[in-house]
């Protein structure tokens, strides 16, 4: 009898046992399973990076052929083939002359400081010291020095984490405006969507928007409509047909002052490449320079930086 209660004992000794190390080898075998999956992702992501980006690069040339064909070296429209969105099997491609947007730098530069602060009010948004904001972003290019204001500025930079000092030079991008005290409130958004450092400071009438038309020339009033018609439908060749088209004199001083600040030509084009392969969307920025005269010149690639890079599963 002894006998038989040490065996039933020993037997659930090693049942015991087996279970403790089944579970011990399950827990295991899970975790094994778990980090083989994540590395298995991980990889994955890594791949539609690589991709992805690899397609936004590959866009490049597109780019330059679409530049490149362009037969119209006197004026640059909405109707020019390379103008506008296109798109191909996870590509997307958007160029615009950057002369459609507002050339903070050309802004910031001018001589003519009432009319720059008339324009950055219609701009930004109200409620907003436009004064102190243009100050500060002259001083943070080294333009002009109001030690007062100067000295508020360092202070705000400097208990900033991490800290930071104004660069003394022009901008080189115009999301760095977002640095600069009072201008750290925009959206980033709207900052690279109005706003550009590459280029010359005349518009092209063709591309920039309603809100930037009134922003130069409020006395437009409903004109800019009939404007902006044309420039979508027809496309301007010439500023002098803004006389017509918007009902102007041509010896008006609003007329005389559109033809100094507005153009219909670009030398300077911002590409915005979205590439998408396998959940992961990359989204690249390239600046290109294409100088025409007689005929179209060939583009140069000038700048390019990331914008962003993004998987579907974490959104």
């Amino acid at each position: 009898m002894p006998r038989n209660n040490f065996d039933s004992n020993s037997r659930g000794v090693v049942l015991v046992i087996v279970l403790v190390l089944f579970m011990a080898l399950s827990g295991l075998t899970l975790m094994t399973i778990e980090v083989s999956s994540r590395g298995a992702v991980e990889a994955s992501r890594v791949r539609s990076e690589y991709e992805a980006g690899f397609m936004a690069e590959e866009a490049l040339y597109l780019i330059f052929d679409k530049l490149k064909s362009d037969k119209t070296p006197y004026s640059d429209t909405r109707r020019d083939k390379w103008a506008g969105v296109w798109s191909d099997d996870g590509l997307e491609v958007e160029i615009i002359p950057c002369n459609a947007k507002i050339n903070i730098k050309t802004l910031i530069s001018s001589t003519d400081r009432k009319r720059t602060l008339s324009i950055l009010s219609r701009v930004l948004a109200t409620g907003l010291d436009v004064k102190t904001m243009a100050a500060s972003l002259a001083i943070w290019c080294g333009i002009n020095v109001n030690p007062k204001l100067a000295k508020m500025d360092n202070f705000y930079y400097s208990s900033q984490y991490p800290a930071y000092s104004p660069r003394g030079n022009m901008v080189k991008t115009p999301e760095e405006v977002l640095l600069v005290r009072g201008w750290d409130s925009l959206d980033r958004d709207w900052v690279s969507g109005n706003l550009t450092i590459w280029g010359g400071g005349r518009l092209n009438i063709n591309f920039a928007s309603r809100e930037t038309l009134l922003a130069y020339f409020p006395e437009l009033g409903k004109g800019v409509d009939r404007i902006m018609h044309w420039a979508r439908t027809r496309g301007f060749t010439d500023i002098s047909q803004v006389i017509s088209v918007a009902g102007l004199e041509s010896d008006s001083t609003l007329y005389k002052s559109m033809a100094n600040e507005l153009s219909v030509r670009s030398d300077f084009y911002e590409a915005r490449v979205t590439a998408s392969v396998g959940g992961c969307t990359v989204v690249k920025r390239y600046i290109l320079s294409r100088v025409s005269s007689f005929e179209v010149g060939n583009p140069e690639l000038v700048y390019q930086n990331d914008i962003s890079v993004t998987f579907a599963e974490d959104q």
